[in-house]
């Protein structure tokens, strides 16, 4: 049984190029039949958005997406299907508020302004800065990118932009379950929003698009409420200076990344079986070294997929499992680790475990066993 404290996910909101991103994770732009993928006046409405950049208009369909997954009144209309994956919500709960102040953000990205930044410094070095538009030259700063949402969600208890390379989005998810703890909020929005970074630009090859929302709320809040609980994740994080003593077999890095799973419950050395492990890996010296540890103590349960230049992919994959698509495969409510390590040094693992669920023949998720997670 969970305990009545324990941090659970009610709602996920995912807007992705792709209809399943549990089968089709990774970096790279869409294809050419799939260059429309994102209908902003389909999904947010015929106005109120045109300024807002890409990344901004992602991010405010998966967070009011999430939001209402987990049974909370959003600010505006209902997402509209088709242009974004999300989990069919099943019976809505009736709506118990939370209180504006007891409301968190975290966001993470790091490269969901970038097409922005790249043409005002163009204007600027062009035109000179009175030439910037007054409805994109806020954007000016990172942590603007949350505050729209912020603002038509009422999420005023505090507001937090993490930009940590490859890794942001699991490291938000161990803020927010920090702040729960520390009682700084009843309920957290966890976010990540990546756009495609412009040609010629460091990672623009490898770029990501989309974002994703999660609810975290303590269980016990979560049931007065009478939200959904999807299930649970929990993250840790560490950082190991890229040096060729830090990435030797038995060094530094090997260990911190024992280190993470043994945080999360998986201890390589010992029995039962490791759980499955879905890898964000890249191709330097540090993905290859984190590759062949997973794959020593996890054998053939490691999944292993390309590292964007952005922090979306490993919170999508974690999402994805709490809130399969349309023909995804059924977890059975087992847990899964998600991992991401890549050339910055950066590591981070989560510990994903979905509730067991009731399949509509759409595949959503019609019923929550919330008593399903073992301790």
């Amino acid at each position: 049984m969970l305990s009545r404290d324990e941090v659970v996910v009610t709602g996920v909101g995912l807007v992705t190029p792709w209809p399943d991103p549990g089968r089709r994770l990774g970096p790279g732009r869409p294809g050419p039949e799939d260059a429309e993928w994102f209908d902003a006046g389909r999904e947010l409405g015929p106005r109120g958005h045109k300024y807002l950049p890409p990344a901004a208009r992602y991010l405010l369909a998966a967070g009011r997406r999430a939001l209402t997954a987990a049974g909370l009144p959003a600010g505006t209309e209902a997402p509209a299907a088709g242009a974004a994956h999300g989990p069919h919500p099943g019976p809505v709960p009736v709506p118990v508020p939370v209180p504006d102040e007891r409301r968190g953000m975290v966001l993470a990205t790091n490269s969901g302004l970038a097409p922005l930044f790249r043409a005002m410094d163009r204007t600027v070095v062009e035109h000179g800065a009175d030439r910037l538009g007054p409805a994109t030259a806020p954007y000016f700063a990172v942590n603007v990118l949350a505050g729209r949402l912020a603002s038509e969600q009422a999420l005023k208890g505090f507001g937090l932009t993490l930009t940590t390379p490859a890794v942001g989005g699991l490291e938000a998810v161990l803020a927010a379950t920090r702040a729960l703890a520390a009682r700084r909020a009843d309920l957290v929005l966890v976010c990540a929003a990546e756009d495609r970074p412009p040609p010629g630009e460091p990672g623009g090859r490898y770029g990501e698009e989309g974002a994703v929302a999660l609810v975290l709320e303590p269980r016990a809040l979560a049931e007065r409420r009478g939200a959904p609980v999807l299930g649970r994740c929990a993250a840790v994080t560490a950082y190991v200076p890229s040096t060729a003593a830090d990435d030797a077999p038995g060094g530094t890095g090997e260990r911190r990344l024992t280190d993470l799973l043994r945080a999360l419950g998986q201890d390589p050395g010992r029995a039962p079986a490791p759980l499955p492990v879905h890898a964000v890996l890249d191709a330097s010296r540090r993905g290859r070294r984190a590759a062949r540890v997973l794959e020593r103590h996890a054998g053939a349960g490691v999944r292993t997929v390309a590292a964007g230049a952005g922090c979306l992919t490993p919170l999508l994959r974690a999402a994805a499992l709490l809130a399969p698509g349309p023909g995804s495969p059924d977890t059975g409510g087992g847990a899964h680790l998600v991992v991401s390590a890549t050339a910055t040094g950066h590591l981070a693992a989560a510990r994903v475990e979905a509730a067991a669920t009731d399949r509509g023949r759409g595949g959503g998720h019609d019923a929550v066993t919330t008593t399903a997670l073992p301790a």
